[in-house]
């Protein structure tokens, strides 16, 4: 068994959040007090034995504290929290977050990259995009240049929650803006005419709204492209809503984009593959775990055809080096019953710079192909103390029963095609617009 090991960090979220990733990318959480009680050690030692994928019946722990088994023993998918930290994880999950909304990373002499801008948070009705180079904070008159990741970091944090500020990018555009509580939306839907979001109710929730600036005129007539940034909160509503919406529209073709998109619930994968299932509720995937025991997962029956993608609709998918785990789990179920061909998926393939400036060392270095997350989580409670232990209980096949992603992600060996990109997100999307121009020449 290996330790859990060091993760580099490729954004940091400025919302304050923490994403329980049952079936998607996991990150380390602030440990408790390690002052536990014997009832609650031995109640995580039963619980790793049993159920823990990677762990042998007899293993032996020579820590005392949960935080530093899991530290030490665990992968770095599994988690301890305790119940407040369950409940907030809980809480983000549902859809609801607070701050500004946005992922980051620094680069020098060019400032800080936008990697992620999520939908419905003050960042995204701001204008800002993934993509956008910001070089510079005003707040109270007062305005900073930012020289590295932490210099944006100080600049961010002790600003109130409602506390106006602006944020301006190379190229000379200001961002204003105010940390919020919001409810993120997770899908966006685009043709060369018009463009959609999910944005406040006043009656609460998220409802459908134009946004003029998604329309994407270099799309051909009758594709529709819907982004799907993860499998949580009303994904599956927003996903069902835009179909119908594409059905109205009688588009021929979609792009689905999956890129860095990091997985999340099962739920929620079963519920969008069923969109792409012909009405039938097929094999989503198969797990099975460290005692060879199957537990089968079935798409949602979509009885409604306004909810679901014809067979004859042609589908492209969009994914890159952070598409992982629900998503992958996605592609396989629609590779498996014939929504998509391989040669219909479409891989980020990065410059040299790119990556070398992800990944100095090229320690973990990934391209031209989706994560390799090919394993599930599974939380269990202690219901003395509501603490949580999150583990890997299982590996993942994909309908087929036979194909694992699990490090080795989707590749250009299976017959994807590659589109050559610069970096991973650009102002207008060059990747995308790439992306198009193959599926045109086609």
């Amino acid at each position: 068994m290996s330790n859990k090991k060091v993760k580099i960090a490729v954004t940091v979220l400025v919302a304050l959040v923490i994403a329980l990733v049952s079936f998607g990318m996991g990150f380390l959480v602030e440990r408790c007090s390690s002052n536990r009680t014997v009832a609650s050690y031995e109640w995580a030692i039963k619980t790793i034995k049993d159920n823990y994928y990677f762990c042998d019946p007899d293993e032996t722990f020579t820590e005392t504290s949960l935080s530093a088994i899991a530290e030490k023993y665990l992968d770095r998918y599994s988690e301890y929290y305790t119940k407040e930290e369950y409940a907030e994880v809980m809480k983000s999950n549902q859809g609801s977050k607070s701050g500004i909304g946005i992922s980051y990373q620094f680069k020098k002499d060019e400032g800080v990259y936008i990697s992620k801008v999520v939908g419905n948070s003050p960042a995204y009705k701001s204008g800002l995009q993934a993509g956008d180079w910001i070089r510079s904070g005003s707040v109270d008159g007062k305005e900073v240049t930012f020289t590295s990741s932490e210099n944006f970091s100080d600049f961010i944090a002790p600003i109130k929650t409602g506390e106006k500020f602006s944020l301006t990018s190379v190229d000379g555009e200001t961002y204003s803006m105010a940390k919020a509580n919001y409810t993120a939306s997770y899908t966006s839907y685009s043709t060369s005419t018009e463009g959609w979001t999910f944005s406040d109710s006043l009656n609460g929730g998220l409802e459908l709204c134009l946004d003029i600036k998604l329309k994407m005129p270099f799309l051909p007539d009758g594709c529709a492209y819907i982004r799907l940034d993860q499998f949580y909160g009303s994904a599956t509503d927003e996903f069902f809503t835009l179909i119908e919406k594409f059905n109205a529209s009688n588009c021929t073709s979609l792009i689905l984009d999956l890129r860095s998109n990091g997985g999340g619930y099962v739920s929620v994968m079963q519920n969008i593959a069923g969109a792409f299932a012909d009405g039938k509720s097929t094999l989503a995937m198969l797990s099975r775990d460290k005692k060879g025991r199957e537990e089968k997962f079935y798409c949602k029956k979509v009885t409604d055809k306004n909810k679901r993608v014809d067979k004859s609709v042609k589908v492209f998918v969009l994914a890159n080096a952070g598409t992982a785990s629900a998503s992958e789990a996605l592609i396989g179920a629609m590779h498996c019953y014939g929504a998509l061909p391989y040669e219909n998926i479409f891989l980020s393939q990065y410059s040299d710079g790119y990556v070398n400036w992800l990944y100095p060392t090229n320690e973990g270095a990934k391209n031209a192909q989706t994560y390799g997350k090919g394993i599930m989580q599974t939380p269990f409670t202690n219901y003395r103390t509501g603490e949580v232990l999150k583990l890997t209980t299982a590996k993942i096949f994909w309908p087929d029963k036979t194909t694992s992603i699990h490090d080795r992600g989707v590749t250009l060996e299976d017959g994807c095609t590659a589109v050559p990109t610069e970096w991973e997100w650009t102002k207008g999307d060059k990747e995308l617009q790439s992306a198009v121009e193959i599926i045109k020449s086609r």
